[in-house]
């Protein structure tokens, strides 16, 4: 198995979720999976094309910021969008980014690709980025390095989101909880379901939604 991890360090969340990425790194590592890294300033457009065409990967692995329709880079520049999306037919993507899981992923999952990612923002909270690397990171490791199913791989980080927001909830850190809470709801996996299928949860924290953005730092 084969993969491309990129990861753009610009501003401040992208330096959390590069750092989170490296857990990502490691496991490849450790697991035996053939990876190549694209970061910092070669998480741009041209190097994410010509190394997809070269290495031609199994995974292609994007943290961290995105909009519907684009994976942003280095440049601040997309190095994915709807028009060099074909470059991801037949891959499995797994990425961070915010929003993107709207327009990008459905985009690569009719070219016969999987997308693992975010119909919302990816939000977070800097006194929590333990909790929050383990959610981010538990669905590569389900899906990848323990090789379970991709409906099964879903549905266990959705579990593991609820869990952490509990245990965040029982440790005194509202906003946090919040955070895992909406970061949990807007997770898809389009393969394990349809693009156009949303994921209807329990309303734990729902009331609470509101103040999400004035706590939190957002991947957008």
């Amino acid at each position: 198995m084969k993969a491309i991890l990129c990861r753009p360090k610009f501003d401040e969340p992208t330096q959390h979720s590069f750092a989170f990425a490296g857990e990502i790194l490691q496991w490849c590592q450790q697991a035996g999976i053939d990876i190549i890294e694209l970061a910092e300033d070669d998480a741009v457009r041209l190097a994410v094309e010509n190394s997809l065409q070269a290495f031609n990967p199994d995974i292609f692995v994007f943290y961290d910021h995105g909009s519907e329709d684009a994976l942003i880079g280095q440049d601040e520049k997309a190095v994915i969008d709807l028009k060099n999306c074909d470059r991801l037919a037949g891959k499995e993507v797994f990425t961070l980014a915010c929003f993107s899981a709207k327009d990008l992923g459905p985009a690569v999952w009719r070219q016969g690709g999987t997308y693992w990612g975010y119909v919302d923002a990816f939000s977070f909270t800097t006194d929590s980025l333990a909790e929050f690397q383990e959610a981010a990171n538990c669905g590569f490791k389900f899906r990848f390095i323990e090789e379970d199913t991709r409906q099964n791989s879903l549905q266990r980080a959705k579990e593991t989101f609820n869990r952490l927001s509990l245990e965040l909830v029982d440790v005194g850190n509202p906003f946090a909880a919040i955070c895992m809470r909406g970061d949990g709801d807007a997770l898809v996996y389009l393969n394990a379901h349809k693009p156009e299928e949303e994921e209807k949860e329990g309303c734990l924290l729902a009331f609470l939604k509101l103040p999400i953005r004035g706590f939190s730092h957002r991947a957008d």
